[in-house]
């Protein structure tokens, strides 16, 4: 048997048995061994197979205790485990593992002494993150895709397939896929209001990060808990689990959660250990870092300080005690490599009030996490939401999209409501659309509001949306900034964006305007989702060399023709320091081709003069330590067409409810009219308006798959 190697800091207790701060009904404790590793240590990945993982049990939780390997039978030779969950009358385990002959993770379930082993998902998707839920169920994360015609969607930076959350009964039937995101969610745990609390990717342009979101058992309601409105302490919260539940000062049950906040990448999945207060919103939660000396970002972890990998509550939740996975020194997956070593994690127990830990076992042959005590729990009841019978669509729509807790929208300002679909490059795309750090969209329609401040449209179900309030000039006014998605049948109306959740969301008969209308159908069939009419009733897509290089060559290039010595034509060096590279670019909004030698991402990429000159170079150089000499100048801001440069030398017209020439979005003359130029029309002020609030890419679903 392999024991406790020892204490591993100063503020460390001998580990004397039945003396390791376990409370004393925890005789036994269940926790995963895996072959340790170094991987990509992003948050997200779920597929880093090592062969050699197994699901132990210790008796009792000590350094002599007895060690039971519960997967020893032989169809799990070799096999990688990754995660699991214990039942409510704690008989039955569900774990997910990759047998070594097969490409894909399944879910698997055993007793609770190793007996009975059986398979309950096949196929050649991922089945991860399995959780029991109420009604003899369990709800997982997969690679698995839901909407008929479409691949699962490829994420932004390593194009990993992402994982999305499902259903199925514990006898391995009656499968349901929930909504999608065009990111991953992973790591479920459940509430005892019977909600599951996940982690989301989060990622829209410049936001990139982890968050908690909160759903129903039956995968509708999705809505956000934690990590979205600056009140976080690190980048991405993982692996959360329930401590206790508590009443708030406006009379509503909240839940207490702990959870490990850590970078999106390069930590192992690991992290400072958290205390969440979830409160009545997102705006009021509140955080308490339990563990302040351990490094939330990427930076180095020193001895005696380290990383923790996950943490479970124990004993009264007053206590603040937790079972955890800690491993000491550097924990950074950079740094590891370099060093030709691996972390070594052990299972502890930490008493949050003094920052102390009580080792508990740690072989270094493994890393020793997941643990969990064997205890019945009450099962409580499931939070779902009324779902419409035989109906295929999601509807969205808000009662008042003007009550804001992030952004301020003068009254009245908003004309229509913007409905973008997400995508990746499981479309046929390369790894880049473009230059800026958005994913693909494509334009779902625009939703007028009503006087009342209420919106409301029927889109597709399972597919992540994207929401602009926009005003009489078609430009973004604000943006929400993250995707949403919804479940056939079901309807979800928001109070505003990000309002209160503490306030009831009531939609009394004949009192919303967008209600009595009916919602604006917005839903066709997925192969009607791109058009290459791009007027503004029948535009989705606008691909850069399709859409907007026209409107250059003829109105633009006389003047902006990569001539340094014309009027308008700024000059930059990049010189990359990292590659020993540079490349000098002048404004040029010709339609040629430019390979792009500098950056983090250069490698083989191209783009259009034009494009290059408009978006800039910022998402191509990555991390590289770059200098810029000369006249750099930003003239998109990708996602925000009305702050960007371009927009505001256009300077475009109104828009709605009809065009008005006389009134423009700001100040002063437009451009080219200015300088004796053809000015540009109200459809191609209108592409380049939707371009760039889009995201500014270059490719979109209407360019052709391998003419790139």
């Amino acid at each position: 048997m392999a024991g406790l190697t020892g204490c591993r800091s100063s503020s460390d207790t001998s580990p004397n048995p039945g003396q390791v701060g376990l409370p004393t009904d925890v005789d036994s404790i269940v926790f995963l061994q895996r072959t340790a590793r170094s991987g990509t240590g992003n948050v997200f990945d779920y597929t880093d197979y090592k062969p050699g993982g197994r699901l132990v049990k210790l008796s009792p939780p000590s350094a002599d205790g007895k060690l039971v390997n519960l997967t020893d039978a032989p169809m799990f030779k070799d096999a990688d485990i990754m995660a699991w969950d214990l039942s409510f009358d704690a008989k039955t385990i569900v774990f997910s593992a990759r047998l070594a002959n097969e490409s894909s993770y399944h879910l698997f379930l055993i007793n609770v002494d190793g007996t009975n082993p059986r398979q309950i998902t096949d196929g050649p998707s991922h089945y991860v993150y399995p959780i029991f839920i109420p009604g003899q169920k369990v709800l997982f994360t997969s690679s698995k895709v839901v909407e008929e015609g479409a691949q699962q969607f490829q994420d932004e930076y390593e194009r990993a397939t992402t994982s999305q959350v499902g259903v199925i009964n514990m006898d391995g039937t009656n499968e349901v896929l929930g909504p999608r995101n065009v990111s991953h969610r992973v790591a479920p745990a459940l509430l005892d209001d019977g909600n599951v609390v996940f982690t989301e990717w989060r990622h829209l342009g410049g936001i990139n990060d982890g968050h908690l979101r909160v759903m129903n058992t039956d995968m509708t309601g999705m809505r956000e808990a934690f990590g979205g409105e600056g009140k976080g302490v690190t980048n991405s919260y993982l692996k959360a689990r329930f401590v206790t539940s508590y009443m708030t000062a406006a009379g509503k049950k909240s839940s207490r959660l702990v959870t490990i906040g850590t970078s999106r990448d390069r930590t192992l999945q690991a992290g400072k250990v958290l205390l969440v207060d979830l409160n009545d919103d997102e705006a009021g939660s509140k955080v308490t870092d339990l563990t302040p000396l351990v490094p939330g970002d990427k930076e180095r972890s020193e001895k005696g300080i380290g990383r923790f990998y996950d943490a479970e509550p124990i004993g009264p939740a007053t206590d603040l005690k937790f079972l955890v996975s800690w491993a000491d020194g550097p924990v950074q997956s950079e740094i590891l490599e370099e060093a030709k070593t691996k972390a070594d994690f052990g299972i502890y127990v930490l008493d949050g009030k003094t920052g102390k830990r009580f080792p508990v076992w740690d072989d270094p042959a493994y890393w020793d996490v997941a643990a969990r005590p064997i205890k019945p729990r009450i099962e409580p009841p499931p939070a779902q939401s009324p779902v419409a019978q035989n109906e295929k669509s999601f509807i969205l729509g808000a009662l008042n999209v003007y009550e804001s807790s992030l952004t301020k929208v003068e009254p009245g300002s908003v004309v229509k409501v913007r409905l973008m679909e997400g995508f990746s490059s499981e479309e046929g795309f390369p790894n880049m659309f473009g230059l800026t750090e958005f994913d693909g969209q494509s334009r779902y329609g625009e939703v007028p509001v009503m006087a009342d401040g209420s919106y409301a449209a029927k889109v597709p179900a399972n597919v992540p949306l994207h929401q602009q309030l926009i005003d009489k000039f078609g430009l973004a006014v604000a943006n929400e900034d993250i995707w949403i998605s919804g479940r056939p049948g079901e309807q979800r109306f928001c109070g505003g964006c990000h309002e209160n959740r503490s306030k009831t969301t009531d939609i009394k008969p004949g009192t919303i305007e967008a209600v009595q209308r009916g919602p604006v159908d917005l839903d066709v069939p997925r192969a009607e989702r791109q058009s290459m009419d791009f007027s503004y009733e029948k535009i989705r897509g606008v691909p850069w060399d399709l859409a907007l290089q026209p409107i250059f060559d003829t109105k633009c290039v006389s003047c902006h023709d990569g001539d340094a010595t014309k009027p308008g034509n700024n000059t930059y060096t990049i010189i990359d320091k990292t590659l020993g590279t540079q490349q000098t670019i002048t404004f040029d909004l010709r339609g040629q081709k430019v390979a792009i030698v500098v950056g983090e991402r250069s490698a083989g990429t191209e783009f259009s003069a034009s494009y290059i000159s408009v978006a800039g170079l910022g998402m191509e150089l990555g991390e590289n330590v770059v200098e810029i000499v000369g006249d750099y100048k930003g003239h998109m801001k990708p996602g925000e067409a009305r702050k960007s440069s371009l927009i505001q030398k256009l300077n475009p017209p109104q828009r709605f409810p009809d065009v008005n020439p006389a009134v423009r979005a700001f100040p002063g003359a437009s451009h080219p009219a200015d300088v004796g130029g053809k000015e540009l029309t109200p459809e191609e002020y209108y592409r380049l308006i939707l371009n760039i609030d889009m995201g500014g890419q270059y490719f979109f679903r209407e360019n052709k798959r391998g003419d790139y």
